[in-house]
């Protein structure tokens, strides 16, 4: 399965309410998981203030799906990258 890094920044709006960021990852949690997703790692980045969210799905419109679902809390922004394993692409540049 297709593997996203996301880069989730939490807005004004997220910042006011950070004590309850457990309870909105849990939420964001649940519709990953909705939308046949799952969350392989999660990291808070110090120095930026940001998450990174490592997340498998099954293809592109599932997980545009779930970042949609997020997006209408206004609680965050995000960036969203595909991420394949090293060998995978060395094998596809070697085969070009």
């Amino acid at each position: 399965m297709p593997v996203y890094a996301s880069f989730l920044k939490p807005t004004p709006e997220g910042n006011k309410d950070m004590k309850h960021s457990r309870e909105r990852f849990e939420t964001g949690k649940k519709n990953v998981e909705k939308h046949g997703g799952k969350i392989l790692s999660a990291y808070y980045i110090v120095s930026k203030g940001e998450y990174l969210i490592l997340a498998e799905f099954h293809d592109d419109a599932e997980r545009v799906k779930s970042i949609a679902r997020t997006l209408e809390h206004g609680t965050v922004t995000y960036e969203v990258y595909q991420a394949i394993p090293v060998d995978d692409f060395f094998n596809i540049i070697e085969g070009a």
